[in-house]
Order: C-alpha cells, then structure tokens, then sequence
C-alpha cells in the first residue's frame, strides 16, 4: 500500500513548524527545548505579521501568481525553521541567503528583495546576536549571484562571495558591538556554500512547483543533443531548421528591448515540436513538390495544422518542459487567419465558409518573449522568398503591421518603441542569415 500522512498529522507537523518558525519553540545545546512565554510570541507574531501583510500587499500589486506567492512564503519558512533547529549548536550557519536566492530566481528580483528583508527580520528577532545582519548582506549577494547565473561555477562563486561576506559583516559586527567567537565565524563562512549547495539541490523541485525554468535549465534545454531536439531534427528537418532560425532572431530582438534572451531562445527552438507527429503536412518539411494538402479539403487540411499546437504541448509535457517554455507552443500563433486554406476554400466555391473558420483557436501572446516569438516566426516564414536581403525593411514592417491590425498583439506588454527595436533587430538578424557571396570566385592565374 502506498504511505500516507493523514490529514491529522499532516495539521500537527505545519503547527509545529510555524511555533518552531514563531520562536515558540527554542532548542537548546543539550538537545532540550525552552518554551518561549506567550507574550513573547505574540510581540514576535505581531512584528512577523506586519512583516508578511507588507509582502502580500506588494505581491497583490505586482501581480504575483498564487502558486509562486506560495512559493515565496515556503522558500522563506524553510531557512528561519531551518536557522531555528541548528543555531543553539552552529549558529550562522543556516542558509538564510536561500530564500532570497530562489524567490529571485523564480519570482522575481523585487519578490527576492522582499523576501530577503523578511527572512532577515525574522531570523534577527529569533536568532543569535547579528544574525539577522549577517542573513541580510548574505541575501543581498545571493541576489546578485543567481541574476547573472548561466553555469554551476557560478553556483560555486557565489557560494565563496556569500562566505566572504558574511564573515566580513560577523567580523565588523562584533568588532563594533563585541561577543566575537571564532566558532561563529566558522559557521557563518560554512554557510555560504551551504547555501549554493541548497540552491543547486532544491532547483529542480523549485522548477516543479513554479513551472519555471532555472537559467541552467534553460541551457540544458539549448543542447542539441537535447532528446526533443534530436527527434525533431529526425523526423521534421526542415522544421528543425527553422525553429534555429526563428530562434536566432528571437534572442537578438530579446536583446534589443532587455526581455529575455535565453528564454526568448528556448522557445524558438521547441514552439514547433508538435509537427513531429505529421511532419510532411507542413512545408518545410515536404519534398518532391509532394504536397499531402493538395488532396484534402480546406477545412481538414485546418484541423491538422492547427493540430500541432495541442500535439506539441503534450509531447512537451512528457519530455519534461515546463509552462514558461510550454507557452511559447500555443501563443506563437495566437488567433492567426491560416490564409492558405481559406483562399482554397473560396477559390474551390465554398463562398459560405468565414476567416474565422480558418484561425488558430490558441492563446494571444502575454509575455515580451512570446509576442517576440510570434513575431519572429511570421518574419523567418515570409524571408524564405527573399534573396541576399532584398527588401527586408519592408517584409519585417508589413508583418508586424499585419500582426497588430489582425489584434495578435493586443494582450502583448509592447511600447511602439520596443516594437521599432524588435523590428531593427529583426533587418540585422536576416541579413547576416542572408548575407550575399558572389556567384563565382575569381580563378587565381598560374
């Protein structure tokens, strides 16, 4: 039979985390436990709670999802339960900076602040002398650690900065105040790598319940030998082909308006897995000017185009993507006419039939990196008909215009202005995909 917590035991076990996590519980050297007075916890319950409403009220503001609201609040119990149970026997070295290291990660760099200046007040009203200070410089340098975060060396680094730090602050604080130990010290050195062990341990499970994806996720996922990556290029090259291209011009548009350029990259490369399951009903993928459409009627031909989207949200999901990458599947289309079709269906007489009938019934894109995509992938279609970079100002405008009147970016976060950097972006991306050479090279003469 598989094991089961009852619900009970389940109640008991958050209680006794959120006491421990309250200071209504101290540990004591000798393995004992110290009841904290009531008017004790609840000073510190009042403090604590006017300290958590304040993060609410900002999460409120910016619009936090309640899953990563829960996330923030889990990532910022478990370091203070954690600096509660070990700080009689090694005091500094729990890993408050974790906190404030996943929560800007997966959150985001304010929620991480936030985070940081709560888990700081709590550990300092619960904790050993200067804990708090030194959990509030060790947050301060995590945060800046996973915001430029691309490889597990950093991890490592900013392991070794979290340590000269909080052996610095320890230092000059017991300096100023006095109480040094040179135990303390020790443990508030350890911490640091603690911490980025934690940090690189807890990512997958951060991953899992934000469905987000970690900068070094994100990479993972950039590996050609990526197991989707290598089916798609099996079984739809000509997909996988266009996929890099659309990805290309993704990042570079990314960069141009400060988006996200891993991200924006990522999702070039897997918004098109779903044409795996019928990649010769798409045209980069066909041969011979065998065409399976020139059979079937419109409206069928509709249903298994649009197929892809749905095909390749699940495909994506069974290898593992998570939504921030999923989205780019069903968003890089939005509610875009598939023209197409709908021209066959009127040149055949089917003059009853509507533009409606022939749209993508898919997401409208909500982020800078999907719309990016949308926009990138229209872009790298039309440019297939283009020789050595003729007219391409003119293309890349007349798709974007095309976008914006058709409503595809209306729930977009796009200025014009980062609509005209995405556009440049785009001229320079294409035309060094299609710089020209010449047509013969000159014979050298012997």
């Amino acid at each position: 039979m598989p094991f089961r917590i009852s619900p009970e035991v389940a109640a008991l076990g958050l209680l006794w985390a959120a006491l421990t996590a309250l200071g209504a519980f101290r540990f004591t050297p000798a393995a004992g436990v110290q009841l904290v007075s009531w008017a004790q916890i609840a000073a510190q319950g009042v403090l604590l709670a006017l300290a958590l409403i304040a993060l609410g009220i900002y999460a409120r503001r910016a619009q936090v999802q309640p899953r990563l609201l829960g996330f923030t609040a889990g990532a910022i119990l478990f370091p203070v339960l954690l600096a509660q149970i070990v700080h009689p026997w090694v005091p500094y070295l729990a890993p408050a900076p974790l906190a404030a290291a996943l929560v800007a990660l997966f959150v985001g760099l304010p929620m991480g602040i936030a985070a940081n200046l709560v888990v700081a007040l709590m550990i300092e009203l619960l904790g050993p002398p200067l804990s708090g200070l030194v959990a509030f410089a060790g947050g301060f340098v995590a945060i800046f650690c996973v915001t430029r975060l691309s490889k597990l060396s950093d991890l490592a680094m900013g392991g070794l900065e979290i340590a000269l730090v909080n052996a610095l602050v320890y230092a000059s604080g017991t300096a100023i105040w006095g109480g040094f130990r040179p135990e303390a010290l020790l443990w508030a050195t350890l911490s640091g790598p603690l911490t980025a062990l934690l940090i690189m341990g807890l990512l997958p499970l951060a991953e899992q319940i934000t469905q987000k994806t970690s900068p070094l996720g994100l990479m993972e996922l950039l590996n050609p030998s990526h197991p989707l990556l290598e089916l798609l290029r099996e079984k739809a090259p000509g997909t996988y082909h266009h996929s890099f291209n659309v990805a290309d011009l993704s990042e570079a548009a990314a960069e141009a308006i400060g988006a996200d350029p891993l991200l924006a990259k990522v999702g070039g490369y897997y918004h098109d897995i779903g044409k795996i399951q019928r990649p010769e009903f798409f045209l980069e993928n066909q041969q011979n000017g065998v065409n399976p459409h020139d059979s079937l009627a419109p409206s069928l031909s509709k249903t298994i185009i649009t197929a892809h989207i749905r095909e390749g949200i699940e495909l994506g999901r069974r290898y593992g993507l998570k939504e921030d990458v999923l989205q780019f599947i069903p968003q890089h289309h939005g509610t875009s006419v598939i023209r197409y079709f709908y021209v066959k269906a009127l040149r055949e007489g089917q003059e009853e039939c509507s533009i409606d009938d022939f749209r993508y019934d898919a997401e409208l894109p909500k982020t800078k990196e999907t719309a990016i995509l949308m926009l990138a992938d229209g872009v790298e279609a039309a440019s297939r008909s283009i020789e050595n970079g003729a007219r391409l100002e003119e293309l890349v405008e007349q798709v974007i215009r095309d976008k914006i009147e058709d409503g595809q970016l209306a729930e977009a976060p796009l200025t014009l202005a980062e609509l005209e950097k995405i556009k440049k972006a785009f001229v320079a991306t294409l035309h060094a995909m299609k710089h020209g050479r010449p047509i013969s090279f000159p014979k050298i003469a012997k």
